[in-house]
């Protein structure tokens, strides 16, 4: 193979370690709050994000575009809407870094090598880091969301039972968001939060659909607002109308799952 290729890509490997070293000297210290904050056991070499995070600043990147802002989304599902717009700039940052960090490897190594392939491998492998971090978001997220509608069936049989005995919205929620920890009981503790802080219960409702993110939980949501005032036995029977089917999806996706593990 010609030494062309392998003067190629030892000059682009140059660069990019060059231009490394650049953001490493400049931005080193300028965010050591930021990477202070960081768990560095949820973010590998969490110590480097400053390269990403140098970037994105010297190059004024905008990272609350609209695909951004979807992202941001996704990850107030994990981490909370108070810290998502945190994470969403750690999970860019990291991504970035990771890239930066292994582009020049990559191009290096090919050029050692002499192998055009191993330099290509690196490029690819790099643009794949860019994607990971954000692959692991989504991964997370419909993990809890399979969790919420997993304990959605538990959940409307304990409200509707309370409401059924009598009592009104507020109390029966209440007694509902602190009977477990999982994750659709933890937003409706969230509600309940609001509440204590002068929300009103319609609005908490909503708030708590909008963080769970699942159609089913929103159509929960939407008919504990539109039947509050009409009465608890009104109530009471358009509940037990959506704890039926809830049971029943519970049992037909339980299947489902039953029959992609055996095959």
């Amino acid at each position: 193979m010609s030494f062309t290729s392998s003067y190629v890509m030892a000059g682009i490997g140059t660069f990019f370690i060059l231009f490394w070293l650049f953001l490493y000297i400049k931005y080193r210290n300028a965010y050591d709050q930021v990477i202070d904050a960081i768990d560095k056991k949820k973010f590998m070499f969490g110590e480097i994000y400053f390269i990403g995070f140098g970037f994105i600043t010297l190059f004024h990147i905008n990272i609350k575009t609209e695909r951004g802002s979807k992202k941001i989304k996704e990850i107030s599902e994990i981490y909370g809407r108070k810290y998502a717009e945190f994470y969403h700039y750690v999970i860019t940052g990291g991504s970035i870094s990771y890239f930066l960090t292994l582009l020049p490897m990559g191009f290096c190594l090919g050029a050692i090598a002499n192998n055009v392939m191993l330099g290509v491998l690196g490029v690819v492998a790099s643009a794949l880091l860019l994607e990971y971090m954000s692959g692991e978001i989504k991964k997370n997220v419909n993990e809890r969301r399979e969790d919420i509608l997993e304990d959605l069936p538990q959940m409307l049989s304990k409200f509707t039972l309370l409401i059924n005995a009598g009592l009104i919205v507020r109390d029966a929620w209440f007694k509902v968001a602190y009977a477990n920890d999982k994750p659709i009981y933890k937003e409706m503790q969230e509600a309940c939060v609001e509440m204590n802080n002068g929300v009103p219960v319609r609005e908490a409702v909503f708030h708590f659909a909008d963080r769970c993110s699942v159609a089913e939980v929103r159509k929960f949501a939407n008919s504990v607002n539109q039947n509050m005032e009409k009465g608890g036995s009104e109530l009471t029977r358009v509940l037990k109308e959506l704890t039926t089917v809830s049971w029943e999806e519970k049992r037909k996706h339980q299947g489902r799952k039953g029959r992609c593990a055996y095959r």
